[in-house]
């Protein structure tokens, strides 16, 4: 439900994407620092997520682990008996026969109160819910039934000797009372049999549980949960929904007697903060240094300090845990990571000031500094204690693996700008890791941040092992004006398309050539699968060079693509039948033909449309236009405008500029997009041939021509200007136009011919002579 309620306040604050996906949530955090290593396990409810807390995720290493009631079966039993045993008595489903080893040993031990204790424990069972009634017609009533089986466990606690029975059998009667709803005998029962206790197990931590539920002061139940929280594992989850956040912490305290039950206070209070909680931190070290909360406490702090620096670090979006009603422009969180680093300082302040002997744990605690210092850009300390951990733990597998991602990004990220590279250690470390794609993205960030654009986009072409569809990662751009339909990336491609230059991309595809043939290991696995890319970069550096209207080096570009490539990828041949497959296809010449209009020029040099052949036919169209000797200047500009006008967003040539075409709603930051909208260069020949032209039903034609190319840019400056009634918008164009204003004035008799009706264009064309 909560994801549902993030995705639909997505849509409201970005209406762009209502029909389609937005990332969000986990799937946008960066964090580094797995909690799995530390083996928090009992506190894994709530490691620190997106997603808030839910219930306990299962781990391989926890399915061994025994849950409290077996543990203290066991221990009734004196270890005797095997836990498969237990656990069959406790939940098995089936009948249990008499080859159960624990009955057989409480039937030597002749305890027969335990043995009756169990059958009435089983004959409970089917009162411990809400949803006895299948029908959900009494769900949480007081039930007659129930009721008497409370008074029975209460009668048999006060006949039995064996004092542990005793309180089992008034545990039971405290949770029959809740699902009762009776919590008076829950407050009794807990105030008479318990709270004086001095021995308090986990009997005593569950019945707290319930009689936590029962309390009427806030401050006193919040104290209460968080002696649950901190010695019953299993209620965990459950109690941590009960905290009450507006009591203040001061009130809570008034009921803690002892240091650890400050210490357990501070903890419950600090897990439940999504913001910053070292305050929290501070305190429960000064009264309880050995607490291993106070460990998983610092773990989900540091994970929360991930959150805020390294998702917005690398991915430029807001922290996956965010509001929306916040600035969450790229300008603006880039300048919230600052406030967090300084954070982070003081977080590592902490942890230097603690005595490292006192600790629980004190290689969590050495790892917890080298990734702070990390995080804090002390790259050379964070590698020194790095190396200390490695050589002192080298049993540690889980841990090892641990210190070489945080090795591996301090030796990417120390380096002098423009001298980036991947070093060797950090390539084998890489391999070993190479399903981390956030991890890969993060090293390729580091050296794209430092200069190395090649190897940054080379990691992002692994993402996903080179399948976009699988990547796991999604970032967006300093350049995004949050007025494009997409402004975030998840493949390599789409952004170096829109972000490298030229020259940045001949790098990366002379990288490609020069290595894409190495043996070694990492080699094979950096370019895999780019061999196929050549044809595809070459297009890409032919289309940037087109965007920059250098037409000489767009087509030395794209010479180099294969006819294959061409083949598959801009015309009909081995096509499928698929809209999409054919939505980038030159299925019209581009220099004759336009969109919206019929045929009225000759087409007299046929070719084969690629865009090595159109920006060839380019070139040598404008070379005659541009040649003072050339009779025909007007009909080769005239030319050369149709097909810039064809190269834009209302052309049938598109494709030259880009490699998606959508009606509205997509701009983007490319470096061309006035031109694609404007018309621009398109104008600029329209008007030369104009001004070339030697009849006056031509110039008529080259003004009509201009006017559509200024209608375009004044629809592109003015969007806001469109309403629902498009023959208005069309009148309001006409009105800014002053091209149309022109043709109206000086060619009054061909006005109406030209802005009515198109067929009327092949009659003007021919009168150029």
């Amino acid at each position: 439900m909560k994801n549902f309620l993030l995705f639909i306040l997505i849509l409201v604050s970005k209406p762009l994407f209502a029909c389609g996906f937005y990332p969000y949530g986990e799937e946008l955090r960066f964090s580094f620092f797995n909690p799995n290593v530390f083996r928090y396990y009992g506190y894994s409810e709530f490691n620190y997520s997106s997603d808030s807390f839910k219930p306990k995720a299962l781990y391989e290493e926890e399915e061994a682990e025994l849950s409290p009631n077996e543990v203290l079966w066991l221990r009734y039993c004196n270890h005797k008996v095997p836990a498969s045993a237990v656990w069959e008595v406790l939940y098995g489903d089936k009948t249990i026969g008499n080859d159960n080893k624990m009955l057989q040993y409480l039937h030597r031990q002749q305890d027969w109160e335990a043995i009756n204790y169990l059958k009435f424990a089983k004959s409970c069972e089917f009162f411990n819910t809400w949803l006895d009634d299948p029908w959900e017609r009494r769900s949480g009533a007081i039930l007659p039934e129930r009721t008497k089986q409370i008074d029975k466990a209460i009668r048999l606690s006060e006949q039995v000797g064996n004092n542990e029975i005793k309180r089992r059998y008034t545990f039971l009667a405290i949770r029959l009372a809740f699902y009762n709803k009776d919590f008076a005998t829950i407050r009794k029962l807990y105030d008479t049999v318990f709270k004086n206790q001095g021995n308090q197990d986990i009997l005593n931590y569950w019945s707290l549980y319930f009689r936590t539920l029962a309390e009427t002061d806030k401050a006193l139940a919040n104290f209460y949960a968080a002696r649950v929280f901190e010695n019953a594992p299993d209620k965990r989850f459950m109690i941590a929904q009960q905290y009450n956040r507006t009591v203040p912490i001061d009130q809570v305290l008034k009921y803690a007697a002892t240091n650890q039950e400050k210490a357990s206070v501070y903890f419950l209070a600090g897990i439940l903060k999504h913001d910053r909680a070292l305050e929290n931190l501070e305190k429960t070290y000064r009264y309880n240094p050995r607490s291993e909360a106070m460990n998983f406490l610092l773990l989900r702090e540091v994970n929360k300090i991930e959150d805020w620096i390294f998702t917005p670090y690398y991915s430029l979006f807001s922290p996956s845990v965010t509001s929306f009603w916040e600035d969450n422009s790229v300008k603006i969180v880039l300048k919230r990571v600052e406030n967090d680093r300084d954070y982070a300082r003081k977080v590592l302040r902490f942890v230097n000031t603690v005595n490292i002997n006192k600790v629980e744990d004190a290689v969590f605690w050495k790892t917890t500094k080298a990734h702070l210092l990390f995080i804090t850009k002390d790259y050379s300390e964070s590698l020194v204690l790095i190396g200390q951990l490695a050589q002192e733990n080298k049993s540690n597998a889980a841990l090892l693996k641990q210190l070489a991602l945080l090795k591996a990004l301090n030796l990417t990220a120390n380096q002098a700008n423009g001298k980036a590279v991947i070093p060797e250690e950090v390539q084998t470390i890489i391999l070993k890791n190479k399903d981390n794609q956030k991890f890969i993205f993060a090293l390729g960030r580091e050296l794209e941040y430092k200069g190395n654009t090649t190897d940054a986009a080379l990691l992002y072409t692994r993402l996903g092992n080179g399948d976009r569809y699988s990547s796991e990662v999604v970032w967006k751009t300093q350049k995004n004006k949050g007025d494009t339909y997409f402004d975030f990336y998840d493949n390599y491609f789409d952004y170096v398309n829109v972000m490298y230059t030229p020259k940045q991309l001949e790098e990366l595809i002379g990288d490609i050539l020069a290595n894409r043939n190495k043996k070694d290991v990492f080699s094979a696995w950096k370019y895999n699968g780019l061999q196929k890319e050549i044809p595809r970069l070459y297009d890409l550096l032919g289309t940037k060079y087109i965007r920059r209207n250098e037409l000489p080096a767009a087509l030395a570009g794209f010479k180099k693509v294969t006819q294959d490539f061409w083949d598959k990828k801009y015309t009909a041949w081995e096509k499928t039948a698929s809209y999409w497959d054919y939505s980038n296809v030159f299925d019209k010449n581009p220099f004759y033909e336009l969109n919206y209009t019929p045929k009225f020029i000759a087409v007299k040099d046929s070719m084969r449309l690629t865009k090595t052949s159109i920006t060839r036919q380019l070139i040598r169209y404008l070379n005659k236009a541009d040649n003072p000797a050339e009779q025909n200047r007007d009909y080769y500009y005239f030319l050369a405008a149709n097909c810039y006008y064809n190269m834009t967003q209302y052309g049938n040539a598109w494709m030259m500029r880009r490699y998606s075409w959508s009606s509205s709603g997509n701009h983007s930051i490319l470096e061309d997009e006035s031109e694609y909208y404007e018309c621009n260069l398109a104008k600029k020949y329209y008007r030369l041939a104009l001004e070339n032209a030697k009849t006056r039903k031509f110039k008529a034609l080259c003004l009509r021509m201009i006017g559509r190319c200024e209608k375009n840019r004044l629809a592109y400056r003015y969007p806001d200007r469109y309403g629902s009634d498009i023959k208005d918008y069309d009148s309001y164009l006409l009105g800014k136009n002053r091209y149309y204003s022109d043709l109206k004035n000086n060619y009054s008799d061909d006005y109406t011919s030209l802005t009515s009706d198109c067929s009327f264009f092949e009659d003007y064309f021919k009168a150029r002579r």
